[in-house]
């Protein structure tokens, strides 16, 4: 019985000697029995940043292509004679430009700082006021494609069929005063109508959005800050209801344009195939006349055409970012799998394919935005 009890004894010592000496070991360098040192929150940044390099790749790109395409955009139609007299998108396409360029030249930078630094932002004013900017400028750059859609959608169809409206309406006095006035007048207004708007929408984001204490990488003894929706705010009812908002206001734009430029190129489409077939049914001298006539209303038609294409396309690519982005907002809504890919970080940065892309389309779809570009340089040599 005495054995029995002090081999107990002797077995219990062992144990905790085992796990006190497992302990010191994971505190210590056995190679050179110096105590261990825990990972600083530079370390953590740094790997964190490394495993998020495609995402702060793609970020630098976006931010570069948006900033020079957005500033050519607006030099372009302002001091360009060809890009002047496109009186009808010429105002619209410069306020779209200046969204884009305050997105791409302010906000990306920041969110490309806090892809580098991910736990060391700490500026509650900065997060908000940069984040509010991006709400604004997002939701006015929908708001503008929109009225630009409706714009083409009226002018396509007054060359087509002589109409001016396809929208007809009592008109009172201050409607009457209003559609006396020039493009230029009118298309300002609104933009400026959009930008207070989107300024009062976004505001909700100084109360769900800020700086937020964060446990890094599940290292107890560190503590980093990152600017994102506050704790409290972290439900459906609140952030969540706002941001469904949101994306729903912006999907509404986005189907408001497909319908217009749908209705658009049907037009088109169906104007071309009548042409060619009347041409084909003519007689050899009746069908030289023909030509020479649909020369002339060809040729008035064709910039007007190119333009809508041009927009058209930018719409869609804005339309495909905004789609990738709920896709990802989803996941992380969700506790996917997916949430924490490298790929996902990449999705999540498709919103401001919105601000990047529209002048690289105008530039491939214009040709002659293309020449204007070339003359615009031609003047500043000069």
């Amino acid at each position: 019985m005495e054995k029995t009890a002090t081999f107990a004894v002797l077995s219990y010592k062992e144990d905790n000697l085992t796990k006190l000496l497992t302990h010191s070991a994971s505190q210590v360098n056995m190679s050179t029995l110096i105590p261990a040192r825990y990972p600083n929150l530079e370390d953590i940044e740094y790997q964190e940043f490394i495993r998020r390099c495609s995402e702060f790749s793609f970020m630098i790109i976006l931010c570069l292509i948006g900033t020079v395409g957005n500033i050519h955009t607006i030099l372009v139609y302002l001091r360009v004679k060809e890009m002047k007299e496109r009186f009808h998108v010429r105002t619209l396409l410069i306020w779209l430009s200046a969204m884009d360029l305050t997105t791409c030249a302010i906000v990306m930078p920041f969110e490309t700082f806090a892809v580098r630094f991910s736990y060391s932002v700490s500026s509650d004013a900065a997060c908000q006021l940069f984040r509010y900017t991006n709400y604004t400028t997002s939701i006015s750059s929908w708001l503008i494609l929109t009225v630009i859609g409706h714009e083409r959608y009226k002018k396509i169809y007054g060359i087509l069929f002589g109409t001016k409206s396809v929208m007809p309406c009592k008109i009172c006095k201050v409607t009457n005063w209003f559609k006396g006035k020039s493009s230029f007048f009118k298309h300002n207004v609104f933009c400026i109508l959009i930008a207070i708007s989107a300024l009062i929408i976004s505001f909700p984001v100084f109360v769900f959005i800020g700086i937020v204490e964060t446990v890094p990488l599940n290292y107890s003894r560190l503590l980093g800050t990152q600017c994102t929706t506050r704790n409290q705010y972290r439900s459906l009812v609140t952030a969540g209801l706002y941001s469904g908002v949101v994306g729903l206001f912006g999907i509404l734009c986005f189907v408001y344009c497909s319908y217009c430029y749908g209705k658009i190129l049907f037009v088109i489409h169906k104007q071309s195939k009548n042409e060619k077939a009347r041409r084909e049914n003519s007689i050899q001298l009746r069908a030289k006349v023909h030509k020479a006539q649909q020369t002339t209303s060809y040729r008035k038609r064709k910039p007007h055409y190119k333009v809508t294409i041009s927009l058209f396309v930018a719409t869609g690519f804005s339309f495909l970012g905004f789609i990738i982005f709920a896709i990802v907002t989803a996941f992380e809504v969700s506790n996917s799998p997916f949430k924490h890919a490298t790929i996902t970080g990449v999705m999540k940065r498709g919103i401001f394919i919105n601000n990047a892309c529209n002048p690289v389309v105008y530039f491939i779809c214009d040709i002659t935005f293309r020449h204007a570009c070339k003359k615009l340089y031609l003047c500043i040599r000069r």
